[in-house]
């Protein structure tokens, strides 16, 4: 029978979340950043040992927009997640502290204690900042890995080292886990998300944006075919915006908000498309730079 597990790749902006996925699926590599807006999906397929013999396991690989303060929207991708692979960038220490200071706390505050999978990339790159040590350090703190199999990798993405091990290593941990699936769970954790896309920071211009993003996608369901094609829409409309996700403009915030409504326009009635505008305009104009 094949596992099908959903993993989550969390870490800073141009850490190279996105190229380590691209060098595990496609054995390819892109040396250009492109920043990744939502969310990106891709699958791969593994045959991994068990006390039997070997299983099939699916990996739907999560690639989740890498700025910190997007506390609703990554609640939103962390329901039902069954492990996450912690990236750091070798060469700039912050990403690791960032890992302890927003992106551990901000997964276990809906999935908590899934098993974790932590890398240091861009090994090839001289002058790091860290090394295997420090990242041990924090990775001892929230996972030990299998007995006699690290769960902590340097990698390259550019040169493909150890970043199969990476996903593989991921992979066992996930096979090994004991705990029973439990149908509720991921239901509970959809409805801590809700709790923190209410109670989140609308104050500051990413938190206006985050609470727009969600509130955009949420009123989709049931017309979008699932988060997928949402997410595509989301990207189309934001480069179309020209907004910098990293840093929004208020200009841009205020240009989102009115490209939505175009969309919703699509299958809202006219009142609901005005009610949505307001709300996310309101959230726009009081937001902070």
């Amino acid at each position: 029978m094949e596992l099908k597990k959903k993993v989550v790749l969390l870490g800073d902006s141009s850490v190279g979340k996105t190229s380590l996925i691209r060098r595990f699926v496609l054995d390819e590599f892109d040396d250009s950043y492109i920043i990744t807006i939502g969310t990106k999906v891709t699958r791969k397929d593994l045959q991994l040992p068990v006390p039997t013999g070997q299983t099939d396991v699916s990996l739907l690989i999560w690639d989740i927009l890498g700025r910190a303060g997007y506390s609703a929207f990554h609640a939103r991708n962390f329901a039902g997640v069954h492990g996450a692979i912690l990236v750091a960038d070798l060469t700039r220490k912050e990403t690791l502290e960032n890992l302890e200071r927003y992106w551990i706390p901000a997964l276990f505050s809906v999935a908590e204690n899934v098993p974790l999978t932590f890398v240091g990339n861009k090994v090839d790159l001289p002058q790091p900042e860290f090394g295997l040590e420090e990242l041990n350090a924090v990775a001892t703190r929230y996972n030990v890995g299998l007995e006699g199999e690290p769960a902590v990798h340097l990698t390259s993405a550019k040169s493909g080292e150890n970043v199969e091990e990476a996903f593989t290593g991921l992979g066992r941990l996930l096979v090994q886990d004991r705990r029973p699936e439990d149908p509720v769970r991921e239901l509970y954790e959809r409805l801590v998300a809700d709790g923190i896309s209410r109670s989140s920071d609308k104050s500051t211009a990413v938190g206006a944006l985050d609470a727009i993003i969600v509130d955009f996608c949420e009123k989709g369901e049931g017309h979008f075919e699932n988060d997928l094609p949402a997410m595509d829409i989301l990207r189309e409309e934001v480069l179309r915006s020209g907004l910098d996700v990293r840093n929004p403009s208020k200009e841009g915030l205020l240009r989102i908000v009115d490209y939505f409504a175009e969309v919703e326009s699509q299958f809202h009635p006219a009142p609901a498309v005005s009610e949505n505008r307001e709300r996310r305009l309101l959230w726009a104009r009081d937001a902070r730079l």
